[in-house]
C-alpha cells in the first residue's frame, strides 16, 4: 500500500508538470531552493506522521483498545 501511495503520487506530480509545461503557464512549486525545501519538509512531516498513526493504530488494535 505504501508503494502505490508513492507511485501514485509520483505520477499526479510528473502530470501536474506536464500539463503546466503544456499549457505554457508556470508550475505551481517554489522557484527558489527554500521553498523547494519548505515543500519537502512538509511532504516528509505528513509521511511520517501518517507512518506513526498507522503504527499506532496497528499497536492499539493488538491491545484491544479503541
Amino acid at each position: 500500500m505504501r508503494l502505490k501511495k508513492i507511485l501514485l503520487g509520483l505520477s499526479l506530480s510528473f502530470c501536474v508538470g506536464l500539463a503546466c509545461r503544456m499549457a505554457k503557464i508556470p508550475v505551481p512549486s517554489p522557484p527558489v531552493l527554500s521553498g523547494a525545501l519548505l515543500v519537502f519538509m512538509m511532504s516528509s512531516g505528513f509521511w511520517l506522521v501518517d507512518r506513526y498513526l498507522e503504527k499506532r493504530s496497528k499497536q492499539e488494535a493488538s491491545e484491544g483498545i479503541k
